[in-house]
């Protein structure tokens, strides 16, 4: 039996014009070659064994994705609201609980000061424990508090009503970090600053409700039996609520789907593997470019807090009476900030323009502060909500921008831990901010506490502006990397040429093999034409040649 023109016994293949008579054969793959898989050499059995023990490599996305993103933005938004359901009626829980303006402030600053000193293990155990487990514990601590707080509607419950802001301030630890962990985890490449803008938006809206609600509900009056029948309504409407949501979250919230939804998140898993919490902190606090947006971040943000807490004392110290004025400007802040939050995500899923969105974002929030502080002195109350409009558009759309741009920056780290350094930061800004211009607005008046904000803001600004476009993401979803490894076989002689995936690794003898298996291929054309050998092919000698050449992976392009 003769030799096939591919050099082993049989039928020979069938032509193929495109190939120009070099019959290049379709080797199996020998038993635990070594290939090159993700940068890394390893054998076919640690490749089997890190597939056993990892998601499956085929990137796809589910339709459950948004079910998972909806029940986050939910819990999100009931914890925001409980956030700021004290500070926006604040003259009235003064009066109730006989405290001061300062005690009252801290209903909202604990939820800063709990933040900070929780964020490292929060995130730690974010990052070893899932999706799951930090949603169940959010949803439970975020009950807890709620029901707390209902006990506490009395005016002589003033530390209980305390310690149930500070449990839902604990929920807050788990929450605000997730919102690009959920769409790193769920969503695809296209889709993921959309996703991670809607659960920025989540947290926004609750913070919207919180601005209305609490207004219409608990109002100012003499007699505190009627003001402890509305606390009492209030707490009860919420404590219901998320009572309602740990039940969703403990029926349905999923850890993450079978099979990563992109490229870059299969890589960035297996990128960190092995890898402990530690050096992950410690890359990203050496990483120049994450540490200039940890501080513009914290500036921007920390700037929002103070302006949310505070928004009650700014207005009425300018406009006496106006409480459910204070709410609706409240709302048209928060309202507008979420149609800014969607805006960038969409943009930036459209453009991947990172650092000239957060420059231009940063600039007009630094516009819509000064524009808010010269208006407070117009005596138009519709001319301070339409500014304020602008300055929550823009103010809150660097949320969800801060986040996207430090996982850029920061990938293959975890998105959790990124976006929780950042929320930090914000707190870390924003407890100072509230204190100082409080105290500014009680002595000075509203303008001066705000020309500190517009100050900050500047500053802000500038730092921004020298962060470099590190977009390390998308690099990874790209594959930069692998097309590079494989420029060199990238050439018209080439007939296998643009694959990069798993391309094998191949020895110096397997070279020099291959080189005379092409040697003769090239003189057999030359010399012998459709007469040489009764095969009608020259390549009878290839026999001779060692087996390894044809048992080599040579990629199909009709496999791709």
């Amino acid at each position: 039996m003769e030799p096939t023109p591919n050099g082993l016994y049989g039928a020979p293949p069938p032509e193929n014009p495109s190939t120009n008579g070099d019959y290049r054969p379709r080797p199996t793959t020998p038993d635990n070659i070594t290939v090159v898989k993700s940068g890394v050499v390893q054998t076919k059995d640690e490749m089997a064994r890190r597939e056993e023990n990892s998601w499956d490599p085929v990137v796809r996305v589910y339709n459950r994705r948004w079910v998972m993103l909806l029940l986050f933005c939910l819990v999100s938004m009931s914890n925001a609201f409980q956030w700021i359901q004290y500070s926006v009626v604040s003259n009235v829980v003064k009066d109730f609980y006989d405290v001061s303006q300062m005690a009252v402030d801290w209903f909202s600053m604990v939820y800063m000061l709990t933040y900070i000193p929780l964020i490292l293990p929060g995130t730690w155990l974010l990052d070893h424990s899932g999706l799951r487990l930090i949603g169940v514990l959010a949803a439970s601590l975020n009950c807890a508090g709620a029901w707390l707080k209902y006990t506490g509607a009395r005016p002589d419950l003033f530390p209980v009503a305390m310690g149930g802001q500070a449990v839902a301030a604990v929920a807050q630890v788990f929450i605000l970090g997730m919102p690009a962990h959920v769409a790193a985890t769920w969503f695809g490449a296209e889709q993921v600053s959309t996703a991670c803008a809607i659960g920025v938006f989540g947290n926004q809206f609750g913070v919207a409700i919180g601005f209305v609600i609490p207004p219409l509900i608990v109002k100012p009056h003499e007699d505190d039996e009627v003001v402890e029948k509305g606390m009492k309504t209030m707490f009860l409407i919420t404590a219901l609520v998320t009572t309602f949501l740990l039940i969703l979250i403990l029926l349905f919230y999923k850890e993450r789907p079978p099979r990563p939804p992109s490229r870059a998140q299969l890589e960035g898993q297996r990128e960190k593997e092995g890898k402990s919490f530690l050096d992950s902190i410690w890359a990203l606090t050496t990483n120049f470019n994450f540490v200039l947006l940890l501080i513009s971040y914290g500036i921007n943000v920390g700037s929002y807090y103070a302006i949310g807490t505070l928004l009650n004392q700014i207005v009425l110290s300018e406009y006496p009476d106006a409480e459910v004025e204070v709410g609706i400007i409240g709302l048209t802040l928060v309202l507008s900030g979420i149609m800014g939050s969607v805006v960038t995500g969409l943009w930036l899923d459209k453009t991947r323009i990172y650092r000239g969105t957060c420059i231009t974002v940063y600039i007009l929030s630094l516009t819509g502060m000064a524009l808010f502080t010269g208006s407070m002195s117009l005596n138009q109350l519709w001319i301070v909500g339409a500014v304020a409009a602008f300055l929550g558009f823009f103010m809150t759309g660097y949320l969800p921008l801060g986040f996207e741009f430090a996982a850029e920056l920061t990938y293959p780290e975890s998105e959790g831990t990124s976006s929780g350094l950042l929320n930090a930061s914000a707190q870390a800004f924003g407890i100072p901010f509230t204190i100082l211009v409080g105290m500014v607005i009680s002595n000075q008046g509203a303008l001066y506490g705000n020309l500190i904000l517009t100050g900050s803001l500047f500053i802000g600004s500038i730092i921004t502006a020298c962060i470099k476009a590190d977009l390390r993401r998308q690099r990874a979803e790209r594959n930069e990397s692998t097309v590079e490894d494989s420029k060199e076989a990238e050439t018209p002689d080439n007939p296998n040429r643009g694959i990069t995936e798993e391309p094998a690794v191949v020895t110096k003898d397997e070279r020099k093999h291959e080189a005379e298996y092409d040697k003769l291929n090239n003189d057999g054309s030359e010399t012998g034409g459709e007469n040489s050998g009764s095969s009608g092919h020259p390549n009878e000698s290839c026999v001779e040649l060692d087996v390894k050449v044809l048992q080599r992976q040579i990629p199909n392009e009709e496999d791709e």
